[in-house]
Parts: structure tokens; sequence; C-alpha cells
């Protein structure tokens, strides 16, 4: 499977406009994945994202002649899906446009994740989330290798997948080395990514944690760090507009009164303890 070759044919396409309503979106093609961005960072990456989106419908509505880079499509089995133009999709929406420009391209579902991930890494308007960059390019690298089973396709090597994904080449190297040592068992599929069905390179390098099931199935350790994330995200958000020196004690002052609550909690239920004995000594 040729994914470079498969982007370069995709972005040759002659541009057609198509429907906004014939359009469909697949998570599986949608590498800008927010959990695998820090929760300190969700806020400011989610901010960025709207306005993105808000400036191209400015542009869309100041008049009707006006016209954005073409999306990339994927026709997948006579089903046409955006692999490269989310952002753009939602503007044309938002500004109530009934077509959008747009590039299609024959292929398989298979291809046309790989092709998402790697045109979603170039540059562009909206850069990806490093961490989104590494798992687009640790999947890359699942696929290309057969999971670690092969060796780098003869095209490829590390500075050439480091420059795709905008990666380090050690990185590369780490991800290599530990492919054929993923075991594909146990794990939960809010783990995997929905477009290959392996493994998140952030789980993968945490060695299986901070990822949670479905509430339904979680235990209560889960539920608390479920609990703990939507908190810790709401914290960044804070924490973002502060200096490094006012947020450090910020988190300072939060960690003493926890400290001090804690405390404060023991030392009441000994009181309560001692002050109410049981009616009912053994002596």
């Amino acid at each position: 499977m040729d994914v470079e070759r498969a982007l370069q044919r995709l972005q040759a396409a002659e541009v057609q406009h198509l429907p906004l309503k014939a359009l469909k979106t697949d998570e599986a093609l949608q590498p800008r994945e927010a959990r695998m961005v820090p929760f300190r960072e969700q806020t400011k990456v989610e901010r960025r994202s709207e306005e993105h989106t808000g400036t191209m419908r400015l542009a869309l509505e100041a008049a009707r002649n006006i016209e954005l880079e073409p999306v990339l499509v994927a026709d997948v089995g006579g089903v046409t899906y955006v692999v490269d133009g989310h952002h753009r999709l939602k503007a044309y929406r938002l500004a109530q446009r009934e077509t959008i420009p747009a590039r299609v391209l024959p292929m398989a579902q298979t291809e046309a994740v790989l092709v998402s991930k790697l045109v979603n890494c170039a540059e562009r308007a909206l850069e990806m989330h490093k961490e989104q960059r590494l798992d687009a390019a640790w999947q890359y690298l699942a696929a290309v290798t057969h999971r670690g089973a092969k060796g780098l396709p003869t095209c490829e090597s590390f500075r050439t997948v480091a420059g795709r994904f905008g990666i380090g080449k050690d990185t590369v190297r780490t991800m290599l080395r530990k492919l054929p040592k993923v075991n594909l068992k146990g794990w939960n599929t809010e783990a995997l990514d929905p477009g290959t069905g392996f493994p998140r390179w952030r789980y993968v390098r945490e060695g299986g944690g901070g990822w949670y099931d479905m509430k339904e199935k979680m235990s209560m350790e889960q539920l608390t760090r479920h609990a703990a994330e939507k908190a810790a995200k709401k914290i960044g958000a804070v924490l973002e507009k502060l200096t490094t020196t006012e947020a450090a004690l910020a988190l300072e002052i939060l960690a003493n009164e926890a400290k001090l609550a804690a405390c404060n909690a023991d030392t009441l239920a000994f009181l309560a303890d001692i002050a109410d004995p049981d009616p009912n000594p053994d002596y």
C-alpha cells in the first residue's frame, strides 16, 4: 500500500462541486482525536479549532463567490467520506452553502484511514497537536510494517517518517522497537484507534494506563479517574491564563488546603469516636 502515492493522486484529482449532504464524516478518518491532547491544553486546542472554523465561515458569508481550498474526499464503496477538510466542511455548513469544492478518489477504507493521517500532519493553517501527530505516526508505522512484523518499506526511512509527521527520528526508532512487543489482548475498544483497531501510542507509551472504559463498565477507581480528568481539563483552562509562577503558587495553595482538609477530617473522626464511647462495653 503506497499511501504517499494515493495522497498525491487525490491531491491531483479534478475539482468538482459536491452537495454538502452527500459528504459523510467518520471518526476513523479524523486523526484530530481530542483525547490525545493533554488535559491542560484541551481548552486551548478546542478554542483554536472554533476560531479557525469561524474565520472561514466569515469569509464564506462575505461573498457568495468566495471558495475555500477543496476538501479531500475518499470514495469508499460509493460512499464519499472527508479525509481532509473537516473544519472547512463545518464552515460551509454554518455559512449555509449547498455545495463544496472537493477532490475525490476511490480507495479502500484502510487506505483512506492512512491518507487522512498523513495529510492532516502536513503543514497547514491549523497545526495538529504534537500528541495527535505522534499517534498518527504510530498508526502509520503499525500499518506499513504489519504491526512490527516487517521493516520499513524501501521508500521510507527514519528521516522520511519523521519529516512526514513532524516528530523526531529517535521517536520513530523507539516506536519501531515497541511495535512487535504490543500485545493486542486486554485492550478496551476505547483505547484503540477506530480506523486501524490498534492501541493508541499514548497508552502504549504509558504501559496501558491513562484510558477508561465506558461508564457502565467502569470500576470505582476508573470513575474517580474520569471525574479527575474532567476537573483537570477545567483547571488547565484557568492555569493557561496565569504565569508559570502564579500557576505553581495556585496549585500549591490547593494542595495545602487539600492536606489540611484531610487532616481535619481525620481529627473530627477521632474526636467523634472518643466522645461517643460504646454504650455496651464488653468489660
